[in-house]
């Protein structure tokens, strides 16, 4: 009897600990955390699970707190992992902070953000 109580017991708990992790992580950003590249034409962000774009997106400000005018987000047509959010106009050198948001396909939402600085 013991034995069937501690093999539930693990059994529950192994169970419990796979939901906990069922959350989309952001694996990968383009342009990448700290990064300094020359002018992004996109955000590209990818997960650890499929997103849905209509529920995701992010926001782009630059050193002084002015919002960057970005197009709507999709996915990769070759990666459904992958958020991509193209940006209207060239940015200019300096500092940009994104602040993103993921809704999985399994409707679990994460957030998070990053920094990067445009070189000319």
């Amino acid at each position: 009897m013991l034995r069937v109580v501690a093999s539930l017991a693990i059994l529950v708990s192994g169970l419990m600990a796979g939901s906990a992790y069922a959350h989309p992580a952001l694996q990968a950003s383009n342009p990448g955390q700290d990064a300094t590249v020359p002018p992004p034409k996109e955000v590209r962000l990818t997960f650890s699970e499929n997103v849905i774009p209509k529920f995701s997106g992010l926001t782009i400000k630059d050193s002084r707190g002015a919002l960057i005018e970005t197009e709507s987000p999709s996915i990769d047509p070759n990666d459904k992992r992958q958020l991509v959010v193209p940006i209207v106009k060239s940015l200019s050198a300096g500092i940009y902070d994104v602040e993103w948001h993921a809704v999985s396909a399994d409707t679990h939402k994460v957030k998070g953000h990053f920094s990067f600085k445009v070189s000319q």
